[in-house]
């Protein structure tokens, strides 16, 4: 098993913007889905994966996710406030030395999901290989529950690279907001403002983009139907 940092990292800096007035006055990571919301799922799936510290970067509505933390225990929670909003490949690199120089795992939090049994992230950690830049959790875009797209990838030889127009839906995987990291494709970047994905682009093209199947509940509430749908579940 590769040997990984014990901090990872929740996503929950975005705006929300998608979700209108539902975010107006309540950062995405908040919105309540049953009795729960998307911060406390990643967090607790990260706490039951062994995870025993977790930064979680911050810029919309950062005070009221700093309140909400205040309630967890048995972890330790480090909150990155972004006063300038750095985005997905920013907000790790503001954070990179917390990770000791090893791969590292980091979740979003814009998604309602169960995670599977075992995790989804002790079968990325057994999957990592030195060689690798990222590994991705995916599901078949079947069963992207509230995701609009056509599918992010496809498989070959246990890598992910970008569909072709000859590539089948069926075939199709969408990315499911769980990845695991080298630190090495994150350490020559600036602190700014950058996005993820063209690094996974970079990626496949490198052949560096691993994948494993998360085969678990998932359902994108980045967008107002996903939401509905998310709640409709735990209704």
């Amino acid at each position: 098993m590769m040997n990984i940092s014990p901090t990872a990292m929740v996503l929950a800096a975005g705006l929300g913007k998608r979700l209108g007035d539902i975010t107006k006055n309540t950062p995405k990571p908040l919105v309540s889905i049953g009795n729960t919301c998307c911060l406390d799922l990643s967090i607790n799936a990260l706490k039951q994966a062994g995870f025993t510290r977790i930064i979680i970067n911050t810029h919309y509505h950062a005070d009221q996710i700093a309140d909400h933390v205040k309630s967890y225990t048995g972890v330790e929670i480090i909150l990155s406030y972004e006063p300038i909003l750095l985005e997905t490949a920013g907000g790790i690199r503001n954070i990179l030395p917390e990770f000791g120089g090893k791969p590292f795992v980091v979740v979003n939090a814009d998604m309602y999901w169960q995670d599977s049994n075992p995790s989804v992230i002790h079968r990325m950690v057994d999957a990592f290989e030195s060689t690798d830049d990222f590994c991705m959790a995916v599901t078949l875009l079947k069963n992207a529950k509230g995701h609009s797209g056509k599918g992010d990838f496809v498989f070959e030889n246990g890598l992910l690279r970008k569909p072709t127009p000859d590539d089948a839906e069926f075939s199709r995987y969408v990315y499911i907001g769980v990845q695991m990291v080298n630190p090495r494709v994150i350490e020559p970047l600036k602190i700014e403002p950058l996005a993820l994905p063209g690094l996974y682009l970079e990626a496949t093209e490198k052949k560096s983009l691993r994948g494993v199947v998360f085969d678990g509940t998932w359902i994108d509430v980045g967008n107002v139907d996903g939401l509905a749908l998310a709640r409709e579940n735990v209704a």
